[in-house]
């Protein structure tokens, strides 16, 4: 399995929220920030979307929209109107209606999806601020059919549903993770970036292979066939950290999953992240956490 492919498979997606809402004519609709990843497409009408950070966009029918931890956000349709709280939207559908024949109609799907606790902060390594697929895309078509079929499974009570809502959850976020949009600039720093270029890519992929082997900069570097002092330069520009450091936090990643995720011993678990006894193991998660191991286990218990 590919660097990026453990990492989907340790975040494990799972929908928490999915709606699909009505506006009519002129409306604000305010977003409160947060900590999990919010999507939607358009299906009908325009909006515009305005954060609190700045950043703003416009959405079309078909447009997709993927934004890992907001800030604080709106939508507006036409010249908007006062913002209405999306909670008290969705409790109350009518405060979005008119009363008025004919009402110009927007409607657009609208959910979120949180991660698996011990390794959710890998998400914001990998995405985009905001993921804006246009209509025009051709992977629009391909997330709207899987946001079809997303909602189908979750309005539904059929054998294998939470199976079959998570692997749809993890190709979505596949799709949006890979889009570059036509004229966007291919990642120029973090993993992805690092998978694009041949040697630090053949590097990332060794350290992903066999996490436990004590791995030197000297003995990657020589597998990728660089200098020392090259390939880690190389490595430390892309990645955005050494090599060693980059080795520690996904045997660090490894060992999160594993004691949220089995009940391993803990002198397994600490293989996995390359030590070579609990005590090293437990003194070098604390540092790097805060916490014990299994203080650590026990609190995603709670």
């Amino acid at each position: 399995m590919d660097p990026f492919s453990q990492i989907i498979a340790l975040l494990k997606p799972q929908a928490i929220f999915w709606r699909v809402v009505e506006a009519h004519d002129a409306w604000t609709i305010r977003f409160q920030p947060s900590d999990i990843v919010v999507f939607g497409q358009m299906i009908e009408g325009a909006a515009r979307v305005e954060r609190d950070d700045g950043a703003g966009l416009d959405l079309s029918a078909g447009d997709f929209l993927l934004m890992p931890a907001p800030p604080p956000w709106t939508m507006t349709a036409a010249e908007g109107g006062p913002p209405l709280d999306f909670g008290a939207a969705i409790a109350d559908p009518g405060l979005l209606s008119s009363a008025g024949p004919h009402p110009t109609i927007t409607r657009f799907i609208a959910g979120n999806f949180a991660f698996a606790p011990a390794n959710a902060n890998l998400v914001a390594s990998l995405m985009l601020p905001i993921v804006h697929v246009r209509a025009t895309d051709i992977i629009a078509g391909r997330l709207s059919s899987l946001l079809s079929a997303l909602g189908d499974e979750a309005l539904t009570d059929r054998p294998g549903r939470s199976l079959v809502l998570d692997r749809l959850l993890e190709v979505m976020l596949i799709e949006a993770l890979r889009y570059r949009g036509a004229g966007m600039p291919g990642p120029e720093q973090g993993l992805l970036a690092g998978l694009d270029d041949a040697k630090v890519g053949k590097a990332l992929r060794l350290m992903h292979e066999d996490a436990q082997r004590p791995w030197t900069v000297a003995a990657l570097a020589n597998a990728v066939g660089m200098s020392r002092s090259a390939f880690a330069a190389r490595f430390t520009q892309i990645i955005g950290m050494p090599p060693i450091d980059y080795l520690a936090n996904w045997r660090l990643t490894l060992a999160k999953a594993a004691l949220a995720s089995s009940d391993k011993p803990m002198v397994e678990i600490a293989e996995i992240a390359g030590y070579q006894s609990v005590s090293a193991f437990s003194t070098g998660f604390k540092r790097a956490t805060g916490v014990s191991p299994s203080t650590y286990k026990r609190s995603l218990a709670t």
